[in-house]
């Protein structure tokens, strides 16, 4: 799959991976600390991977002419922990501004943490829904299965599927209302990103 096309607008493809933003060149894989841009669309689709079928957001960020196709799987921390951050831009009335989406991935004491931290000029926003404010964010569906507790994380991805349906159209539109500006004073989130409700 070609990832990085020079066709007019010029749109770059890239991946979240390991904490990075992966762009495919047609020769060599290019990585990126972060994207910068105005969220101008929102787009799902289905991809298999060794017989094993999810779900693909295509988040369309434009940014000084180019245009950057972010892809991450919905059922993944990354999409959950940015929209969480989404969802605090929403509530400053910056959801329709430049942003920028810095993935970031750590290993602690054998347990794996991915996220996707958003920022608005040069600070960066705080989760909306953490440990100590869950507000009307679902829980997911666990399961005991062979003694181990297994989570089900789709609550949660259909509840940020809904918020993005109500900001943005389907692929490159505009957002569907003008979102006044707003400014914010919001300190960046501690290093430990524990306070993630997943």
């Amino acid at each position: 799959m070609k990832m990085f096309t020079n066709d007019i607008p010029h749109i770059v493809w890239a991946r979240v991976r390991n904490g990075s933003l992966v762009v495919w060149t047609g020769k060599e894989e290019i990585s990126f600390r972060h994207a910068y841009g105005r969220i101008r669309g929102v787009a799902y689709k289905m991809d298999e991977y060794n017989g094993q079928l999810y779900e693909i957001c295509l988040l369309h960020l434009v940014h000084e002419g180019d245009r950057w196709i972010l892809s991450l799987r919905t059922d993944s921390q990354y999409f959950r922990s940015m929209c969480n951050y989404l969802y605090t831009a929403a509530g400053l009335g910056v959801l329709g501004e430049p942003l920028r989406f810095a993935p970031s991935f750590t290993e602690k004491n054998g347990k794996k943490y991915s996220a996707i931290y958003v920022s608005h000029g040069e600070k960066y926003l705080k989760a909306h829904f953490n440990a100590t404010n869950m507000g009307a964010l679902p829980q997911p569906v666990t399961a005991l299965i062979g003694g181990r507790t297994v989570y089900d994380f789709s609550p949660l991805t259909n509840f940020y599927k809904e918020f993005l349906a109500q900001h943005f159209t389907q692929g490159w539109g505009e957002p569907i209302e003008p979102l006044a500006a707003a400014g914010v004073n919001i300190p960046a989130p501690e290093e430990d990103p524990d306070d993630l409700p997943f």
